[in-house]
Protein backbone atom coordinates (compact mmCIF):
# COMPACT_ATOMS: atom_id res chain seq x y z
CA UNK A 1 0.00 0.00 0.00
CA UNK A 2 1.57 3.56 -0.94
CA UNK A 3 1.23 6.37 1.82
CA UNK A 4 -0.75 9.11 -0.11
CA UNK A 5 0.95 12.37 -0.38
CA UNK A 6 0.36 15.78 -1.42
CA UNK A 7 2.42 18.29 -3.51
CA UNK A 8 2.14 21.50 -0.94
CA UNK A 9 3.35 23.62 -3.83
CA UNK A 10 0.26 23.08 -6.22
CA UNK A 11 -2.48 23.01 -2.82
CA UNK A 12 -0.60 26.58 -1.95
CA UNK A 13 -1.30 27.94 -5.60
CA UNK A 14 -4.66 26.35 -5.47
CA UNK A 15 -5.87 27.97 -2.30
CA UNK A 16 -4.47 31.17 -3.25
CA UNK A 17 -5.98 30.93 -6.47
CA UNK A 18 -9.58 30.51 -4.26
CA UNK A 19 -8.72 33.58 -2.72
CA UNK A 20 -8.23 35.28 -5.24
CA UNK A 21 -11.02 33.84 -6.93
CA UNK A 22 -13.45 35.31 -4.21
CA UNK A 23 -11.93 38.28 -3.77
CA UNK A 24 -12.91 38.83 -7.85
CA UNK A 25 -16.43 38.04 -6.58
CA UNK A 26 -16.40 40.56 -3.66
CA UNK A 27 -15.71 43.07 -6.35
CA UNK A 28 -18.01 42.19 -9.41
CA UNK A 29 -20.53 42.08 -6.82
CA UNK A 30 -19.97 45.90 -5.42
CA UNK A 31 -19.43 46.92 -8.59
CA UNK A 32 -23.01 45.45 -10.19
CA UNK A 33 -24.60 46.88 -6.79
CA UNK A 34 -23.63 50.41 -8.24
CA UNK A 35 -20.46 50.68 -6.08
CA UNK A 36 -17.49 52.22 -7.21
CA UNK A 37 -14.14 50.77 -6.77
CA UNK A 38 -11.44 52.42 -5.10
CA UNK A 39 -7.88 52.62 -7.01
CA UNK A 40 -6.57 50.32 -4.67
CA UNK A 41 -9.79 47.90 -5.36
CA UNK A 42 -9.35 48.47 -9.32
CA UNK A 43 -5.48 47.31 -9.22
CA UNK A 44 -6.11 44.42 -6.62
CA UNK A 45 -8.56 43.44 -9.10
CA UNK A 46 -5.89 43.59 -11.72
CA UNK A 47 -3.46 41.76 -9.98
CA UNK A 48 -5.91 38.48 -8.78
CA UNK A 49 -6.89 38.57 -12.49
CA UNK A 50 -3.41 38.50 -13.54
CA UNK A 51 -2.33 35.07 -11.33
CA UNK A 52 -5.82 33.29 -12.02
CA UNK A 53 -4.60 33.58 -15.60
CA UNK A 54 -0.80 32.94 -15.29
CA UNK A 55 -1.78 29.76 -13.07
CA UNK A 56 -4.50 29.08 -16.04
CA UNK A 57 -1.81 28.85 -18.66
CA UNK A 58 0.70 27.35 -16.21
CA UNK A 59 -2.14 24.39 -15.88
CA UNK A 60 -2.66 23.63 -19.48
CA UNK A 61 1.17 23.69 -20.23
CA UNK A 62 1.82 21.63 -17.19
CA UNK A 63 4.86 23.74 -16.30
CA UNK A 64 3.77 22.66 -12.52
CA UNK A 65 5.02 19.16 -12.65
CA UNK A 66 5.19 17.88 -9.50
CA UNK A 67 8.23 15.79 -10.38
CA UNK A 68 9.90 19.38 -11.01
CA UNK A 69 13.58 19.35 -9.64
CA UNK A 70 12.99 23.07 -9.17
CA UNK A 71 10.21 22.41 -6.50
CA UNK A 72 11.23 23.73 -3.99
CA UNK A 73 8.44 22.46 -1.73
CA UNK A 74 8.51 18.84 -0.44
CA UNK A 75 5.58 16.40 -0.60
CA UNK A 76 3.79 15.96 2.30
CA UNK A 77 2.13 12.68 3.93
CA UNK A 78 -1.89 13.04 4.15
CA UNK A 79 -2.90 11.96 7.89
Amino acid sequence: MTIPTIDTRKAWLDEIGTVTHSALHRLTEKEVKGVDLSAAEKQYAKICSAYLYLLNLAEENNILKSSDPHNPFKHEILH
